[in-house]
Protein backbone atom coordinates (compact mmCIF):
# COMPACT_ATOMS: atom_id res chain seq x y z
CA UNK A 1 0.00 0.00 0.00
CA UNK A 2 1.45 3.30 -0.95
CA UNK A 3 1.61 6.14 1.62
CA UNK A 4 -1.40 8.23 0.53
CA UNK A 5 -3.34 4.99 1.07
CA UNK A 6 -2.10 4.47 3.91
CA UNK A 7 -1.83 8.04 5.29
CA UNK A 8 -5.98 7.69 4.48
CA UNK A 9 -6.23 4.31 6.41
CA UNK A 10 -4.77 5.89 9.26
CA UNK A 11 -6.12 9.39 9.61
CA UNK A 12 -9.39 8.45 11.98
CA UNK A 13 -7.48 6.25 14.56
CA UNK A 14 -4.45 9.11 14.62
CA UNK A 15 -6.52 11.96 15.22
CA UNK A 16 -8.98 9.82 17.97
CA UNK A 17 -5.58 8.63 19.60
CA UNK A 18 -4.40 12.38 19.65
CA UNK A 19 -7.52 13.73 21.35
CA UNK A 20 -7.42 10.31 23.79
CA UNK A 21 -4.01 11.13 24.87
CA UNK A 22 -4.20 14.93 25.19
CA UNK A 23 -7.48 14.02 27.67
CA UNK A 24 -4.98 11.89 29.76
CA UNK A 25 -2.24 14.17 30.28
CA UNK A 26 0.19 13.65 27.41
CA UNK A 27 2.19 16.79 26.54
CA UNK A 28 5.15 15.18 24.77
CA UNK A 29 5.74 12.13 21.86
CA UNK A 30 8.77 10.45 21.47
CA UNK A 31 9.21 9.08 17.53
CA UNK A 32 11.07 6.47 16.72
CA UNK A 33 12.44 5.17 13.23
CA UNK A 34 14.25 1.48 12.88
CA UNK A 35 17.84 1.89 11.17
CA UNK A 36 19.45 -0.93 9.40
CA UNK A 37 21.55 -2.18 12.29
CA UNK A 38 18.46 -2.03 14.54
CA UNK A 39 18.47 0.69 16.91
CA UNK A 40 15.59 3.07 16.86
CA UNK A 41 16.68 6.76 15.84
CA UNK A 42 13.94 9.16 17.46
CA UNK A 43 12.96 12.40 18.35
CA UNK A 44 10.87 14.12 20.97
CA UNK A 45 8.06 16.49 20.01
CA UNK A 46 5.17 18.29 21.81
CA UNK A 47 2.52 15.70 21.37
CA UNK A 48 1.33 15.37 17.41
CA UNK A 49 0.24 12.86 15.83
CA UNK A 50 0.41 13.66 12.54
CA UNK A 51 -1.69 12.45 9.90
CA UNK A 52 0.44 13.82 6.70
CA UNK A 53 3.86 12.04 7.87
CA UNK A 54 7.04 12.38 8.88
CA UNK A 55 9.98 13.76 7.90
CA UNK A 56 12.62 11.21 8.36
CA UNK A 57 16.19 11.86 6.93
CA UNK A 58 17.00 9.03 4.43
CA UNK A 59 20.47 8.86 6.06
CA UNK A 60 18.94 6.41 8.66
CA UNK A 61 19.71 3.62 6.12
CA UNK A 62 22.98 4.28 5.50
CA UNK A 63 24.68 5.27 9.05
CA UNK A 64 27.09 2.91 10.35
CA UNK A 65 26.84 1.11 13.98
CA UNK A 66 28.14 3.55 16.79
CA UNK A 67 27.54 6.36 13.77
CA UNK A 68 31.52 5.79 12.75
CA UNK A 69 32.83 5.08 16.41
CA UNK A 70 36.50 4.64 16.43
CA UNK A 71 37.01 5.25 12.84
CA UNK A 72 34.81 8.54 11.66
CA UNK A 73 33.29 6.15 8.76
CA UNK A 74 29.83 7.77 9.85
CA UNK A 75 28.23 6.80 6.65
CA UNK A 76 28.05 3.79 4.02
CA UNK A 77 27.75 4.05 0.01
CA UNK A 78 24.06 3.42 -0.22
CA UNK A 79 21.48 4.68 -2.62
CA UNK A 80 18.85 5.94 0.10
CA UNK A 81 21.21 8.93 0.59
CA UNK A 82 24.31 9.94 -0.81
CA UNK A 83 26.23 13.05 -2.63
CA UNK A 84 24.54 12.40 -5.95
CA UNK A 85 20.79 12.49 -4.28
CA UNK A 86 21.97 15.23 -1.89
CA UNK A 87 21.15 13.18 1.12
CA UNK A 88 17.22 13.62 1.29
CA UNK A 89 14.52 13.50 3.75
CA UNK A 90 12.08 10.74 3.10
CA UNK A 91 8.14 10.02 4.75
CA UNK A 92 7.42 8.14 7.72
CA UNK A 93 3.83 7.76 9.28
CA UNK A 94 3.39 6.95 12.63
CA UNK A 95 1.75 2.75 12.61
CA UNK A 96 -1.46 3.74 15.27
CA UNK A 97 -0.86 -0.11 16.85
CA UNK A 98 2.33 1.21 18.64
CA UNK A 99 1.16 4.45 19.81
CA UNK A 100 1.21 3.91 24.14
CA UNK A 101 1.18 6.37 26.64
CA UNK A 102 4.15 5.81 29.54
CA UNK A 103 2.86 4.35 32.74
CA UNK A 104 6.18 5.60 34.82
CA UNK A 105 6.48 9.16 32.75
CA UNK A 106 2.58 9.83 32.48
CA UNK A 107 3.99 13.45 29.94
CA UNK A 108 5.16 11.06 27.33
CA UNK A 109 3.48 9.14 24.57
CA UNK A 110 5.71 7.06 21.59
CA UNK A 111 5.29 5.64 18.52
CA UNK A 112 6.97 3.67 15.50
CA UNK A 113 7.27 4.49 12.05
CA UNK A 114 6.70 3.02 8.88
CA UNK A 115 8.62 4.57 5.98
CA UNK A 116 8.47 5.92 2.05
CA UNK A 117 10.03 7.55 -0.54
CA UNK A 118 9.02 10.73 -1.32
CA UNK A 119 7.11 9.57 -4.41
CA UNK A 120 4.89 7.70 -1.95
CA UNK A 121 6.29 3.86 -2.74
CA UNK A 122 7.07 1.69 0.17
CA UNK A 123 10.59 2.46 1.18
CA UNK A 124 12.78 -1.02 0.29
CA UNK A 125 15.18 -0.34 2.98
CA UNK A 126 12.76 -0.31 5.51
CA UNK A 127 13.71 -3.33 8.48
CA UNK A 128 10.08 -2.67 9.97
CA UNK A 129 8.76 -2.60 5.70
CA UNK A 130 10.59 -5.96 5.38
CA UNK A 131 9.06 -8.30 8.46
CA UNK A 132 5.57 -6.70 7.43
CA UNK A 133 5.53 -8.34 3.85
CA UNK A 134 7.09 -11.10 5.35
CA UNK A 135 4.26 -11.77 7.90
CA UNK A 136 1.74 -11.10 5.35
CA UNK A 137 3.01 -14.05 3.28
CA UNK A 138 2.53 -16.44 6.66
CA UNK A 139 -0.59 -15.36 6.73
CA UNK A 140 -1.53 -15.81 3.58
CA UNK A 141 -0.70 -19.14 4.09
CA UNK A 142 -3.73 -19.57 7.02
CA UNK A 143 -1.14 -19.35 9.66
CA UNK A 144 -0.32 -16.67 12.63
CA UNK A 145 3.29 -16.52 13.52
CA UNK A 146 3.63 -15.72 17.44
CA UNK A 147 7.03 -15.32 18.53
CA UNK A 148 9.06 -14.62 21.71
CA UNK A 149 12.47 -13.11 22.35
CA UNK A 150 14.98 -13.38 25.19
CA UNK A 151 17.89 -11.23 25.37
CA UNK A 152 20.85 -11.28 27.46
CA UNK A 153 23.04 -8.47 28.41
CA UNK A 154 25.58 -6.70 30.54
CA UNK A 155 25.17 -3.60 32.85
CA UNK A 156 28.21 -2.17 34.18
CA UNK A 157 28.62 0.89 36.39
CA UNK A 158 28.68 4.27 34.05
CA UNK A 159 31.97 5.91 34.21
CA UNK A 160 31.00 8.40 31.36
CA UNK A 161 35.19 9.58 31.13
CA UNK A 162 36.22 6.21 30.54
CA UNK A 163 33.22 5.35 28.12
CA UNK A 164 34.22 9.20 26.42
CA UNK A 165 37.93 7.48 26.96
CA UNK A 166 36.78 4.27 24.24
CA UNK A 167 38.06 2.80 27.94
CA UNK A 168 34.78 0.41 28.13
CA UNK A 169 36.61 -2.81 29.62
CA UNK A 170 37.60 -0.57 32.47
CA UNK A 171 33.73 -0.64 33.48
CA UNK A 172 32.67 -2.51 36.59
CA UNK A 173 30.26 -5.28 36.00
CA UNK A 174 27.08 -4.48 38.29
CA UNK A 175 26.74 -7.13 41.37
CA UNK A 176 29.38 -8.75 42.83
CA UNK A 177 28.73 -12.17 41.61
CA UNK A 178 28.57 -14.83 38.61
CA UNK A 179 25.85 -16.75 39.68
CA UNK A 180 22.76 -17.74 37.69
CA UNK A 181 19.37 -17.18 39.17
CA UNK A 182 20.55 -15.20 42.00
CA UNK A 183 18.36 -12.90 43.76
CA UNK A 184 21.62 -10.96 45.96
CA UNK A 185 23.55 -10.41 43.15
CA UNK A 186 23.07 -6.68 44.52
CA UNK A 187 21.47 -4.69 47.13
CA UNK A 188 19.04 -2.84 44.52
CA UNK A 189 18.54 -6.32 41.95
CA UNK A 190 15.40 -7.22 42.83
CA UNK A 191 13.63 -3.51 42.93
CA UNK A 192 15.18 -2.67 39.38
CA UNK A 193 13.79 -5.98 38.27
CA UNK A 194 10.58 -4.91 39.63
CA UNK A 195 10.71 -1.44 37.55
CA UNK A 196 11.73 -2.64 34.84
CA UNK A 197 8.75 -5.59 34.51
CA UNK A 198 6.23 -2.76 35.74
CA UNK A 199 7.80 -0.27 32.79
CA UNK A 200 6.94 -2.75 30.53
CA UNK A 201 3.45 -3.63 31.34
CA UNK A 202 2.49 0.08 31.46
CA UNK A 203 2.74 -0.01 27.65
CA UNK A 204 1.55 -3.36 27.20
CA UNK A 205 4.95 -5.43 26.74
CA UNK A 206 5.20 -8.73 29.11
CA UNK A 207 8.21 -9.77 30.61
CA UNK A 208 8.16 -13.18 31.41
CA UNK A 209 11.52 -13.06 33.37
CA UNK A 210 14.71 -11.31 34.50
CA UNK A 211 16.93 -13.52 35.92
CA UNK A 212 21.03 -12.82 36.59
CA UNK A 213 23.15 -15.13 33.93
CA UNK A 214 26.28 -16.68 34.33
CA UNK A 215 29.19 -13.78 34.23
CA UNK A 216 29.72 -11.15 36.18
CA UNK A 217 27.28 -7.99 34.83
CA UNK A 218 25.58 -11.10 33.27
CA UNK A 219 21.66 -10.66 33.06
CA UNK A 220 18.66 -11.71 31.14
CA UNK A 221 15.19 -11.03 30.05
CA UNK A 222 12.38 -13.01 28.33
CA UNK A 223 9.60 -11.18 26.48
CA UNK A 224 6.01 -12.74 26.18
CA UNK A 225 4.84 -13.59 22.62
CA UNK A 226 3.35 -11.64 20.75
CA UNK A 227 2.55 -11.95 16.51
CA UNK A 228 5.77 -10.87 14.58
CA UNK A 229 5.83 -7.09 13.85
CA UNK A 230 4.44 -6.56 17.64
CA UNK A 231 7.39 -8.83 18.53
CA UNK A 232 9.85 -6.36 17.12
CA UNK A 233 8.42 -4.09 18.20
CA UNK A 234 8.43 -5.00 21.81
CA UNK A 235 11.91 -6.19 21.60
CA UNK A 236 13.23 -2.85 20.38
CA UNK A 237 11.51 -0.87 23.14
CA UNK A 238 12.15 -3.52 26.14
CA UNK A 239 15.89 -2.53 24.79
CA UNK A 240 16.04 1.03 24.67
CA UNK A 241 13.61 1.22 27.78
CA UNK A 242 15.88 -1.11 29.55
CA UNK A 243 18.75 1.12 28.97
CA UNK A 244 17.19 4.29 30.02
CA UNK A 245 16.37 2.62 33.34
CA UNK A 246 20.34 2.05 33.59
CA UNK A 247 21.10 5.03 33.06
CA UNK A 248 18.48 6.57 35.65
CA UNK A 249 20.48 4.70 37.85
CA UNK A 250 23.71 5.28 36.86
CA UNK A 251 24.68 2.08 35.53
CA UNK A 252 25.01 1.29 31.81
CA UNK A 253 23.56 -1.79 29.82
CA UNK A 254 25.37 -3.16 26.56
CA UNK A 255 24.02 -5.88 24.02
CA UNK A 256 27.11 -6.84 22.48
CA UNK A 257 27.40 -10.33 22.28
CA UNK A 258 30.82 -10.39 23.84
CA UNK A 259 32.39 -8.24 26.17
CA UNK A 260 34.24 -11.04 28.17
CA UNK A 261 37.44 -13.17 26.28
CA UNK A 262 35.76 -15.90 24.58
CA UNK A 263 35.87 -19.08 26.52
CA UNK A 264 35.20 -16.70 29.48
CA UNK A 265 31.59 -16.73 31.11
CA UNK A 266 28.57 -16.36 28.82
CA UNK A 267 28.08 -14.54 25.81
CA UNK A 268 24.90 -12.56 24.79
CA UNK A 269 22.45 -14.25 22.57
CA UNK A 270 19.02 -13.18 21.85
CA UNK A 271 16.91 -16.48 21.17
CA UNK A 272 14.36 -16.53 19.14
CA UNK A 273 10.95 -18.78 20.55
CA UNK A 274 8.62 -19.10 17.28
CA UNK A 275 5.40 -21.24 16.32
CA UNK A 276 2.46 -21.10 13.93
CA UNK A 277 -1.18 -21.03 15.24
CA UNK A 278 -4.15 -21.60 13.21
CA UNK A 279 -7.95 -20.85 14.08
CA UNK A 280 -6.75 -20.04 17.92
CA UNK A 281 -4.49 -23.18 18.10
CA UNK A 282 -0.88 -24.38 18.18
CA UNK A 283 0.13 -25.81 14.78
CA UNK A 284 3.29 -27.27 15.66
CA UNK A 285 1.91 -29.41 18.37
CA UNK A 286 1.57 -32.94 17.99
CA UNK A 287 2.62 -34.46 21.40
CA UNK A 288 6.06 -34.82 23.30
CA UNK A 289 9.13 -35.26 21.13
CA UNK A 290 6.67 -35.31 17.92
CA UNK A 291 6.18 -32.43 15.54
CA UNK A 292 3.26 -31.60 12.79
CA UNK A 293 3.76 -32.13 9.60
CA UNK A 294 3.93 -28.28 9.01
CA UNK A 295 6.12 -27.72 11.58
CA UNK A 296 8.36 -30.38 10.31
CA UNK A 297 8.42 -28.61 6.86
CA UNK A 298 8.88 -25.10 8.71
CA UNK A 299 11.59 -26.49 10.10
CA UNK A 300 13.34 -28.06 6.99
CA UNK A 301 13.22 -25.03 5.42
CA UNK A 302 14.67 -22.67 8.24
CA UNK A 303 17.71 -25.04 7.94
CA UNK A 304 17.89 -25.12 4.24
CA UNK A 305 18.15 -21.59 4.31
CA UNK A 306 19.81 -20.79 7.53
CA UNK A 307 23.84 -20.45 6.06
CA UNK A 308 21.85 -18.24 3.45
CA UNK A 309 20.62 -16.00 6.07
CA UNK A 310 23.05 -16.28 8.81
CA UNK A 311 24.39 -12.55 8.16
CA UNK A 312 20.64 -11.55 9.78
CA UNK A 313 21.57 -13.75 12.89
CA UNK A 314 25.59 -12.82 13.22
CA UNK A 315 25.67 -9.09 11.69
CA UNK A 316 28.61 -7.92 13.51
CA UNK A 317 32.23 -8.61 13.71
CA UNK A 318 31.83 -9.10 17.20
CA UNK A 319 29.07 -11.51 17.18
CA UNK A 320 31.60 -14.00 15.81
CA UNK A 321 33.52 -13.81 18.93
CA UNK A 322 30.17 -15.91 20.09
CA UNK A 323 30.82 -18.90 18.25
CA UNK A 324 31.08 -22.09 21.17
CA UNK A 325 29.19 -25.36 20.37
CA UNK A 326 30.14 -25.75 24.04
CA UNK A 327 28.60 -23.23 25.36
CA UNK A 328 25.10 -23.51 23.71
CA UNK A 329 26.12 -21.34 20.98
CA UNK A 330 25.91 -22.76 17.60
CA UNK A 331 28.11 -23.77 14.88
CA UNK A 332 26.04 -26.05 13.00
CA UNK A 333 23.01 -26.30 10.29
CA UNK A 334 20.75 -29.05 12.68
CA UNK A 335 18.54 -29.60 15.18
CA UNK A 336 16.77 -31.86 17.98
CA UNK A 337 14.39 -32.06 20.66
CA UNK A 338 15.29 -30.00 23.66
CA UNK A 339 19.31 -29.55 21.94
CA UNK A 340 20.80 -26.66 23.17
CA UNK A 341 23.85 -27.11 21.12
CA UNK A 342 21.97 -27.43 17.46
CA UNK A 343 20.36 -23.80 16.64
CA UNK A 344 17.09 -24.90 16.22
CA UNK A 345 15.77 -26.47 19.69
CA UNK A 346 12.12 -28.03 19.53
CA UNK A 347 10.30 -27.62 22.38
CA UNK A 348 7.31 -30.01 22.93
CA UNK A 349 6.52 -29.36 26.46
CA UNK A 350 4.73 -29.25 28.82
CA UNK A 351 1.76 -28.92 26.89
CA UNK A 352 0.74 -27.88 23.01
CA UNK A 353 0.46 -24.32 23.86
CA UNK A 354 4.12 -24.57 24.62
CA UNK A 355 5.38 -25.93 21.21
CA UNK A 356 7.43 -23.96 19.32
CA UNK A 357 10.97 -23.60 17.64
CA UNK A 358 14.33 -22.34 19.18
CA UNK A 359 15.94 -20.40 16.99
CA UNK A 360 19.59 -20.23 18.86
CA UNK A 361 21.90 -18.93 16.44
CA UNK A 362 20.67 -14.97 16.75
CA UNK A 363 23.30 -12.20 19.21
CA UNK A 364 22.12 -9.56 21.21
CA UNK A 365 23.28 -7.62 18.60
CA UNK A 366 20.65 -8.40 16.56
CA UNK A 367 18.10 -5.97 14.22
CA UNK A 368 15.03 -7.86 15.64
CA UNK A 369 12.63 -7.23 12.27
CA UNK A 370 15.51 -8.73 10.18
CA UNK A 371 16.06 -11.80 12.27
CA UNK A 372 12.18 -12.28 12.46
CA UNK A 373 11.77 -11.84 8.99
CA UNK A 374 14.23 -14.32 7.82
CA UNK A 375 12.89 -17.04 10.26
CA UNK A 376 9.62 -16.95 8.82
CA UNK A 377 10.56 -16.24 5.48
CA UNK A 378 12.52 -19.69 5.16
CA UNK A 379 10.40 -21.57 6.92
CA UNK A 380 7.26 -20.45 5.14
CA UNK A 381 9.49 -21.59 1.66
CA UNK A 382 9.74 -25.10 3.78
CA UNK A 383 5.68 -25.30 3.81
CA UNK A 384 5.17 -23.55 0.36
CA UNK A 385 7.88 -26.20 -0.90
CA UNK A 386 7.09 -29.55 1.43
CA UNK A 387 10.47 -29.46 2.22
CA UNK A 388 11.66 -32.54 4.03
CA UNK A 389 12.62 -32.84 7.41
CA UNK A 390 16.08 -34.64 8.41
CA UNK A 391 16.13 -36.94 11.23
CA UNK A 392 17.16 -34.93 14.87
CA UNK A 393 20.53 -35.02 16.30
CA UNK A 394 20.45 -37.51 18.97
CA UNK A 395 24.37 -37.17 19.99
CA UNK A 396 27.26 -35.12 20.38
CA UNK A 397 26.84 -32.30 17.48
CA UNK A 398 31.13 -32.13 17.87
CA UNK A 399 31.29 -35.61 16.49
CA UNK A 400 28.75 -35.68 13.95
CA UNK A 401 29.45 -33.72 9.69
CA UNK A 402 26.89 -31.48 9.82
CA UNK A 403 27.07 -28.28 7.55
CA UNK A 404 28.78 -25.52 9.26
CA UNK A 405 27.02 -21.87 9.70
CA UNK A 406 29.89 -19.26 8.37
CA UNK A 407 32.58 -18.35 10.58
CA UNK A 408 33.15 -14.83 9.82
CA UNK A 409 31.42 -12.17 8.93
CA UNK A 410 32.92 -11.94 5.34
CA UNK A 411 31.48 -15.53 5.01
CA UNK A 412 28.04 -14.40 6.40
CA UNK A 413 28.14 -11.77 4.00
CA UNK A 414 28.70 -13.28 0.74
CA UNK A 415 26.44 -16.00 1.63
CA UNK A 416 24.01 -13.44 2.20
CA UNK A 417 24.53 -11.27 -1.01
CA UNK A 418 25.12 -14.07 -3.03
CA UNK A 419 21.28 -15.73 -2.08
CA UNK A 420 18.38 -15.52 -5.04
CA UNK A 421 16.48 -15.93 -1.98
CA UNK A 422 16.93 -13.45 0.54
CA UNK A 423 16.44 -11.09 -2.55
CA UNK A 424 13.40 -12.96 -3.33
CA UNK A 425 12.36 -12.75 0.36
CA UNK A 426 13.62 -8.93 1.67
CA UNK A 427 13.88 -7.78 -1.86
CA UNK A 428 17.11 -6.60 -4.07
CA UNK A 429 16.54 -3.60 -2.88
CA UNK A 430 17.13 -4.20 0.69
CA UNK A 431 19.80 -7.38 0.32
CA UNK A 432 22.00 -5.18 -1.51
CA UNK A 433 22.46 -1.82 0.98
CA UNK A 434 22.39 -5.10 3.83
CA UNK A 435 25.11 -6.42 2.01
CA UNK A 436 27.05 -3.12 1.75
CA UNK A 437 26.34 -1.88 5.58
CA UNK A 438 27.71 -5.20 7.12
CA UNK A 439 30.82 -4.72 4.30
CA UNK A 440 31.36 -1.06 5.91
CA UNK A 441 31.68 -2.69 9.56
CA UNK A 442 34.32 -5.36 8.04
CA UNK A 443 36.39 -2.39 6.18
CA UNK A 444 35.94 -0.07 9.27
CA UNK A 445 37.04 -3.12 11.70
CA UNK A 446 39.85 -4.03 9.25
CA UNK A 447 41.04 -0.41 8.78
CA UNK A 448 41.25 -0.15 12.74
CA UNK A 449 43.25 -3.49 13.39
CA UNK A 450 45.41 -2.26 10.54
CA UNK A 451 46.54 1.08 11.96
CA UNK A 452 47.00 -0.69 15.76
CA UNK A 453 50.14 -2.53 17.50
CA UNK A 454 48.16 -5.43 19.05
CA UNK A 455 49.15 -6.93 22.67
CA UNK A 456 49.92 -9.94 21.29
CA UNK A 457 52.74 -8.30 19.02
CA UNK A 458 54.18 -6.46 22.23
CA UNK A 459 54.33 -9.51 24.56
CA UNK A 460 55.03 -11.63 21.82
CA UNK A 461 58.38 -9.54 19.66
CA UNK A 462 59.29 -6.82 22.07
CA UNK A 463 61.87 -8.57 23.62
CA UNK A 464 62.94 -11.75 21.63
Amino acid sequence: MEFEDKAAEYAPKLEALQRELATRGVEFIEVHTVDTSGAFRSKITPLKLSTYGESINAILYCVTHGDGQPMGDVAFASPSANEENGFPNIKGIIDPATVVQHGWKPKFASAITSSYMLDGAVCPFDPRGVLARVEERARALGYEPMIALEYEFGIFHADHDLMRAGRYRELKPWGHSLINYDLVRSGEYQDFAAEFITRMKSIGIGVASLVTEYGYGMYEYALTPKSALQAADDAMRAKLHLRELCAERGLVATFMTRFQPPGKESACGAHHHVSLWRDGKPAFAAGPNRLTPVAEKFLAGLLNRMQETHLLFRPTVNSYRRFDRGAWSPEDVAWGFENRTAPIRAITTPNDGACRLEHRAPGADINPYLSIAAILAAGCEGIEKDLPLEAPVTSNLANLDKPKLPRTLNASIEAFAASDFCADAFGDAFRDNYAESRRAEQVAFDAWQASHITDFEWQRYFVS
